[in-house]
């Protein structure tokens, strides 16, 4: 937030500032579960067959020595490496969530990504030429998307998964109507909106639910 702030301008007002979606504490947390699952389901394996049949790959495994801590047949380090690794994977995920911000003033959109070495992208609202969301299906049931600015002169900005992205492309066009220094009339922003009205509406996971279910029933009544 100290960052952002301190990229804020006299002359422009900071409008909305997001975090990323929870979604990616569960990703993260997923991958760390899964690991662990497939260490003590290894470990298990190893166990089973270490009495009477060791296998080749196991032996490699036996009587290690780490810290003082002995791995034996019956011990083994398969589930606390396979927990290092499913560390190693939510780590990024964990970064994601608690070091990245997106702020929306009055006149850009600015992209902050890292804890200690810092990134920061940042595009004028009058250099966004359109915004394009990607849900995906689990989006599509949670409620978050990821959001793409279609930039003019610079390379395209993508922003992570937030939720409800098309209240912060919303306000992005909100934005430009009240300010003096961009040229961009009402005219504009009433077909934007509706745009951004269809796009969403398009996107509804009720009227897909509502879709789905009229398909069904159509083909259902054609097998009959």
């Amino acid at each position: 937030m100290r960052r952002i702030a301190a990229l804020v301008g006299r002359n422009e007002k900071l409008i909305s500032l997001r975090r990323p979606h929870w979604i990616y504490l569960a990703q993260g947390f997923f991958w760390l579960v899964l690991m662990a699952l497939i260490g003590f389901g290894l470990d298990y394996v190893l166990y089973y067959y270490a009495g009477s049949k060791t296998l080749t790959a196991a032996k490699l495994l036996l009587d290690i020595n780490v810290f003082g801590v002995v791995f034996d047949q019956f011990f083994t380090p398969i589930p606390y490496m396979m927990i290092l690794v499913g560390f190693a994977i939510f780590i990024p995920y964990f970064l994601i969530y608690i070091s990245h911000e997106v702020a929306l003033t009055s006149q850009r959109i600015i992209y902050k990504r890292g804890l200690i070495f810092v990134n920061i992208d940042q595009v004028d609202l009058e250099d966004i030429r359109a915004e394009h969301v990607n849900h995906g299906m689990l989006g599509w049931f949670i409620g978050y998307g990821a959001v793409r600015l279609d930039c003019r002169f610079i390379d395209d900005v993508h922003l992570p998964a937030i939720a409800d992205p098309y209240k912060l492309v919303r306000a992005s066009h909100n934005a430009r109507l009240k300010s003096s220094d961009i040229d961009y009339d009402e005219d504009e922003f009433s077909r934007q909106d509706k745009r951004i009205a269809a796009a969403e509406q398009d996107n509804n996971r009720k009227e897909k639910m509502a879709r789905l279910k009229a398909k069904m029933k159509a083909s259902f009544r054609k097998a009959t």
